[in-house]
């Protein structure tokens, strides 16, 4: 049995950025990781990039919008501002090189369970205790299609990797936020005929939060493809899908039908995965789990934290990079408080997390809105 005081489930953005912090004290630490670094990036479909912009504002005081470590830049390593899945990926390799993060890949969690001195959980390899455990496990690789019956006929975007290659015509698309919109603009570029169905307008905005509408990265590219003859948008809400024959048919919840001798593509989003901590969390009313504002400890238990876009406090939502990475400081300032660390360091990290935009504690500023 092999004992470690922070244990980090996942090596994609939120795992290797509190990993960062970490390596800047001496607390032991270790992160463990299924498969490899940032390997949810390389599964992203090839039309997949990143939405928010890149740029290497360092020397401005401002951190890269997609960076999880300071004094390191997605744009300034690859020069774009929108990276690849791939390319992401390969900046998170350069950061674990950088701050020389203990990551354990090809290790899979198992199951998690309180031990008296902290936390058991039992890899494909191992069984281990820490004191503090970060669930930084992610969302992409656990693909969701809810509130429709009929599941079995459809296919999540996640799924369909080179979307210019699909075979067929015509296409329907439930789902029009960006991994929707995205799959849609790729198709009817491609000359394929698209039929998207959301419950909103598309390209409608009443929000200045991102999390709510299309980034404008993808609306622009939304706006070039909206009036094609191949392109026609639907308002309403997927209730069933049934193959009949070659055809599937799509019916809304007003009893329209749609159909499509192709399975209807979902892009309905992604879920926490939470397999082996199910048993740990207690869920908000929107199936979000609970957590400790001060903290990002799951709601009821001590010294086990979540780290990613999974993050919700009310209805704040910390689902892009740069957001949910101004929780990891909250997380590892709580750690040193716990191990008494010197205090006066403490504040110095602190107070360079604040500056590069990797800790926020007062969620007040987060209700401000644009005006214009």
């Amino acid at each position: 049995m092999r004992f470690v005081n922070v244990a980090i489930v996942g090596a994609g953005p939120a795992g290797v950025g509190i990993a960062s912090m970490l390596s800047e004290t001496d607390i032991d630490y270790v992160v463990l990781e299924k498969h490899n670094v940032g390997s949810s990036f390389l599964d992203w479909p090839e039309n997949m990039e990143m939405i928010t912009p890149s740029f290497p504002s360092n020397a401005f005081g401002q951190m890269d919008l997609n960076s999880i470590a300071s004094l390191t830049s997605p744009a300034f390593t690859f020069k774009k501002e929108h990276l690849s899945g791939k390319e992401y990926a390969k900046y998170l390799n350069k950061v674990e090189i950088l701050n020389k993060i203990n990551i354990e890949t090809n290790t899979e969690v198992k199951n998690v369970k309180k031990a008296d001195n902290g936390w058991m959980i039992e890899t494909n390899k191992e069984k281990l205790i820490c004191k503090y455990l970060v669930w930084a496990a992610g969302e992409f690789q656990n693909p969701k299609i809810e509130g429709i019956t009929g599941i079995e006929h459809c296919i999540h975007s996640s799924a369909i990797k080179e979307p210019h290659n699909l075979e067929g015509d015509d296409f329907i698309i439930v789902g029009g936020y960006e991994s929707g919109a995205q799959m849609a603009i790729e198709m009817v570029k491609n000359n394929k005929n698209v039929t998207l169905i959301n419950p909103t307008k598309v390209d409608e905005v009443d929000t200045g939060d991102p999390s709510k509408v299309l980034s404008p990265y993808t609306l622009n590219k939304f706006i070039e493809i909206k009036n094609s003859k191949n392109f026609s948008e639907v308002i309403g809400i997927a209730e069933s899908v049934t193959k009949d024959g070659n055809y599937f048919s799509v019916q809304l919840e007003d009893k329209t039908i749609f159909k499509s001798i192709q399975p209807p593509v979902c892009a309905t989003g992604f879920s926490l995965v939470q397999k082996p901590i199910e048993q740990l969390i207690t869920s908000r009313d929107d199936g979000f789990p609970l957590l400790k504002e001060e903290t990002d400890e799951f709601y009821n238990q001590d010294n086990i934290y979540l780290a990613g876009p999974s993050v919700r406090h009310d209805s704040h939502i910390f689902c892009f990079i740069y957001k949910f990475r101004q929780r990891f400081g909250v997380i590892v300032e709580d750690i040193l408080d716990k191990e008494m660390y010197d205090i006066n360091d403490i504040v110095s990290l602190v107070n360079n997390w604040k500056q590069n935009g990797l800790y926020l504690s007062d969620l007040s500023c987060c209700d401000q809105e644009c005006v214009c």
